[in-house]
């Protein structure tokens, strides 16, 4: 992709989709859909995330997770013990946990459901090594890289145009091997096919540009 014109500086626009950032994890699920074990269980109707692209029932927000917390958990806890293989109810009880301040044991949760691949999963923990959990987690652009590269290849909506906006920022400069520029800008197409919503096609958009935009000129130093 081509920007014309002069180069511009792209400050304001990158700040202005952080502020509708969170729009993207609203309501969003992928015309993708993975082959995922087991039936639906309490854990799902209690916990399932509503923009969790493999999720099997229709999702619950997130304060209505912490009104009913302890049953949340409770059944999730259940789901897990009776296949523990299932990444779905897994991280739906990493879900659970979190929101009510397990954070330790959330993380455990997680990790385990993105070592299986589930994408919501790799996503979340994606943005939790992003911008690190307190004491428990460092900041890990590179790791949040891995998780989010593997879900964005696999279609996840919200993985797609994060990995695309960090890139767009220079987060994984110092990553070994990222992907091409170019492979960035094919997922964000394919997130744009993903939505009809005008905003979040619009901060893809501007991501693209961004992310295709010549670096800034750098002052020369006086002699």
């Amino acid at each position: 992709m081509s920007v014309a014109g002069s180069p511009r500086n792209f400050r304001v626009e990158l700040r202005w989709i952080e502020v509708f950032w969170m729009s993207l994890c609203l309501g969003i699920a992928s015309p993708m859909s993975a082959a995922l074990a087991g039936e639906p269980t309490e854990c799902d109707r209690l916990a399932g995330h509503p923009s969790d692209p493999d999720k099997i029932l229709g999702g619950v927000p997130s304060a209505e997770v912490r009104n009913w917390n302890e049953a949340a958990i409770w059944s999730c806890r259940q789901a897990v013990a009776a296949d523990t293989g299932n990444a779905r109810v897994r991280y739906n009880l990493g879900r659970a946990l979190f929101y009510h301040g397990d954070k330790a044991e959330a993380l455990d949760h997680l990790a385990i459901a993105a070592d299986g691949q589930y994408r919501q999963a790799q996503f979340v923990l994606g943005l939790m090594y992003t911008d690190g959990v307190g004491d428990i987690l460092p900041a890990d652009s590179c790791h949040a890289l891995i998780l989010w590269r593997d879900a964005a290849a696999r279609g996840h909506f919200a993985a797609r145009v994060a990995l695309g906006r960090d890139y767009a920022r220079g987060a994984y400069a110092g990553c070994e091997d990222p992907p091409a520029a170019a492979v960035v800008d094919e997922w964000l197409v394919a997130a744009r096919g993903q939505t009809k919503d005008y905003y979040q096609r619009l901060l893809i958009d501007w991501t693209r540009e961004a992310l295709m935009a010549p670096s800034q000129p750098q002052p020369k130093e006086l002699p």
